[in-house]
């Protein structure tokens, strides 16, 4: 009855082999050996005996299920409806306002120990003035649609992330440059204006929680 052996193991392929599936396949095996040989004696041939007892057992898909382990479910991203042009100004605003303290103070404590030299002004200058038309921008899509609504995802650290290694990225690199042309230290406020990015992400997961930034949610 090696058919058989193979019709049953091969129903059960895929589920792990504990104890209880074991017992479960002997029991189908030793009901098909019994039920074809109930069915020789009657007077069928092997082979027919055979495909009528397999057919009897009907569809064993549905038994072999209840053996197969749950895959775990996947958590579902909470998602939030904003206020979005308003909430981007706000995680707009306030980080390039923490960048911009942070590149203007670090900056003057350099240059007063002699660390950052009077070059770095001119990066500095550069980088607030992307970081004033970074917050205009952000101001004039508020102005051109203060009541949008977006539903948005609530997950954050695959964001954060990619923000951080890009922020690594580019302080390497112009630290690379820097050393490379012997010129004032004029990174400094590249690796500040990177962090900003990676802030934005971390303002935009505060923002979205307060009252203030909380939609209704759109209608389909």
């Amino acid at each position: 009855m090696e058919a058989i052996k193979y019709y049953v193991k091969g129903a059960f392929s895929g589920v792990e082999q504990t104890p209880e599936v074991l017992e479960q396949q002997e029991e189908i095996i030793a009901d098909l050996v019994a039920k074809v040989a109930d069915l020789v004696a009657e007077g069928r041939s092997e082979e027919e005996a055979m495909g009528l007892a397999i057919g009897s057992m009907g569809d064993l898909s549905t038994l072999v299920a209840e053996f197969q382990p749950l895959e775990a479910a996947v958590p579902a991203i909470p998602r939030t409806a904003v206020w979005a042009t308003r909430l981007d100004l706000g995680v707009v605003a306030l980080s390039a306002g923490v960048g911009a303290a942070v590149m203007i103070g670090s900056t003057a404590l350099g240059a007063l120990v002699d660390l950052v030299e009077p070059g770095a002004g001119f990066t500095l200058l550069a980088t607030l003035g992307v970081g004033g038309w970074w917050v205009r921008n952000a101001y004039l899509r508020y102005q051109a649609d203060p009541d949008a609504i977006e539903v948005r995802e609530q997950e954050y650290r695959t964001r954060f992330r990619k923000a951080v290694l890009v922020w690594g990225g580019t302080a390497l690199l112009a630290t690379f440059m820097n050393i490379t042309t012997y010129t004032d230290f004029w990174c400094w406020p590249i690796w500040v204006a990177g962090g900003t990015w990676a802030l934005t992400v971390k303002m935009e997961k505060w923002l979205s929680r307060r009252p203030e930034f909380i939609a209704p949610e759109p209608h389909e």
